[in-house]
């Protein structure tokens, strides 16, 4: 584990981070389809995380989407510079929400709890091929 990301204050997820403002896309569109007020959002599990999901993840555990707000975010991150990312990584132990921006030394990071990025990944809007496992034909 990095040095920097040792000591990381606890925070809900939902703070930042809602079913209602995050969507779900495939990975050719992250690159270029965020809207104007969109924050690109990367997230990255496990297997024996991606499993515990209800519908299938792709074999590197990277989903991809987009959260609305990131101006709202920027604000009350107290941010220099508006995000450019936001990721939220599978550490075993933990996960960490980390909020870049161009200046490296701005970044923010924080340790959530499992169970809203559960929540978080099957309440959003979702593709189609995120499909619930019992929803497929």
């Amino acid at each position: 584990m990095a040095k920097h990301y040792e000591n990381l204050t606890k925070t809900a997820l939902s703070e930042y981070i809602t079913p209602d403002k995050f969507r779900t896309v495939m990975p050719p569109q992250w690159e270029f389809s965020a809207g104007y007020s969109e924050l690109p959002v990367a997230i990255t599990l496990k297997k024996e995380t991606a499993d515990k999901l209800s519908f299938d993840v792709p074999w590197d555990g990277m989903i991809y989407g987009f959260v609305r707000g990131k101006f709202q975010l920027q604000e009350k991150l107290g941010m220099k510079n508006v995000p450019t990312m936001a990721a939220i990584n599978d550490w075993e132990t933990k996960f960490v929400l980390v909020f870049e921006e161009k200046n490296p030394k701005e970044t923010k990071a924080f340790e959530i709890e499992s169970s809203e990025v559960f929540y978080l990944l099957e309440n959003c809007r979702r593709v189609p091929e995120q499909k619930t496992r019992t929803d497929k034909k």
